[in-house]
């Protein structure tokens, strides 16, 4: 019972801060999606609040908390992404978990999933089975850890730093600083 007062209220206190937002055509507070392109806003609306995706949504951007099945974003994510594949364009601020969680810009802060890529740079933590990204800045833990420069530190039982600086490959530990 409280958990449900708890997120009654929350999504009320959303809507109620947000919703000077909503004379802007391009940003909406809350957003609820069933199957693109059966959801309330288009997928040029960028969402300031929550974003429900009951099987698969796509937007622009969301500042907030963005949950479902498939999350697809065009552009930027801030906040807190859960769901079972998570698919974004732009770049990544806060903590984004999944099955498939998927990158093409920057990432900066915790990706938790079984699948973890990120394109570009990394600034964090990944924990998964797989992790790969470009630049990584902090910690990679998972099983298979795959980066092109590490600063940094691996730990797994695969350990790619195609930099090679100081080791291209160690098992169990590597690490870059």
């Amino acid at each position: 019972m409280r958990i449900l007062l708890s997120f009654t209220l929350t999504v009320l206190m959303v809507i109620c801060f947000t919703q000077g937002l909503s004379a802007q055509s391009d940003i909406k507070p809350v957003q609820i999606s069933i199957w693109h392109p059966v959801q309330i806003y288009d997928s040029e609306t960028s969402i300031h609040g929550i974003r429900l995706n009951l099987f698969y949504g796509i937007n622009k951007d969301v500042h907030g908390f963005d949950w479902g099945l498939v999350n697809k974003l065009n552009g930027n994510m801030k906040g807190w992404q859960p769901g079972f594949i998570n698919l974004i364009e732009g770049n990544v601020e806060g903590f984004q978990e999944g099955f498939v969680n998927h990158v093409k810009g920057d990432f900066t802060g915790w990706q938790h999933g079984t699948v973890n890529i990120s394109k570009k740079k990394t600034v964090g933590f990944l924990t998964g089975f797989y992790n790969s990204t470009n630049d990584m800045r902090g910690v990679q833990l998972g099983l298979v850890n795959i980066t092109e420069k590490l600063h940094g530190l691996q730990i797994g039982l695969v350990n790619v730093n195609k930099s090679g600086d100081p080791f291209k490959f160690l098992p169990i530990i590597n690490f870059s600083f």
